[in-house]
């Protein structure tokens, strides 16, 4: 117990950091592309066990390859990747984000290249890395890596080591049809989600419960699948009224 300004007492309060698991999906409906936020989870970490809560919540959804899931796209975070097996297994195609490679191959490279004496060289290392993924194919992108690798290999093996590694999960969305490339091969849509996120809970910095935290995180999706759809948040906003009065005098 802690005493308050006026000496009363109350019950002391203890904050405690959490993080937001969040998945955005996507898809082409009558020729136009659509998105929507289908489920999310207030967590206390990005382990493996986290994420599972949160994937076989959308299995039993019906987010399954039977019902037309394609694709999972992810960054490298190891608790969603081993999720993402225990889970789905080889049932859908998993995507790595490019971008999130490229920037750990920019990192390295920052590491073996580094000084004033190298930029031009750090700067034509990850030009010539992004072209890769400028391939037509998936076997055309292989073709460019080994042309890359053998390059830049002795000048920064551990930057080529870094690219090299897992890139069969980087090119494969080569095996999607009908979705927009840059949809499908990064995260940079989900990203910008979570950015829009933080920037509404650091407006709050904290809130008193869980239930609180859920509200807020609730309303923000509704914000943000309004403004995908082109619709005012006042319509949005009287729609929700209208289906709490409905909750609480059906």
């Amino acid at each position: 117990m802690v005493l308050d300004r006026r000496d009363r007492a109350r019950n002391a309060r203890r904050g405690k950091k959490m993080v937001i698991l969040v998945a955005l999906g996507f898809w082409t409906e009558n020729g136009k592309e659509k998105r929507e936020i289908v489920d999310w989870q207030i967590a206390e970490s990005e382990k493996h066990e986290e994420w599972e809560v949160l994937l076989r919540r959308l299995v039993e959804r019906g987010a399954k390859a039977k019902n037309g899931l394609e694709a999972i796209i992810r960054d490298g975070c190891g608790g969603l990747g081993q999720a993402v097996e225990l889970v789905y297994a080889q049932s859908v195609i998993d995507q790595r984000c490019i971008f999130h490679k490229l920037k750990n191959v920019r990192d390295k490279s920052r590491t073996e290249l580094k000084g004033d004496d190298h930029p031009e060289q750090r700067r034509q290392l990850m030009q010539e890395a992004k072209t890769v993924y400028h391939a037509e194919s998936a076997e055309q992108a292989k073709e460019r890596l080994a042309v890359w690798s053998a390059k830049w290999g002795g000048m920064a093996p551990e930057s080529v080591a870094t690219f090299e590694r897992d890139f069969d999960t980087t090119i494969a969305f080569y095996q999607l049809e009908g979705v927009t490339l840059q949809w499908v091969r990064s995260t940079s849509l989900l990203e910008r989600v979570n950015r829009q996120l933080r920037r509404k809970f650091r407006q709050a910095l904290s809130f008193g419960s869980a239930i609180g935290a859920e509200v807020a995180l609730y309303l923000q999706v509704q914000r943000l699948h309004a403004q995908w759809n082109h619709t005012s948040w006042w319509q949005t906003s009287h729609a929700l009224s209208l289906d709490l009065l409905q909750v609480h005098h059906p």
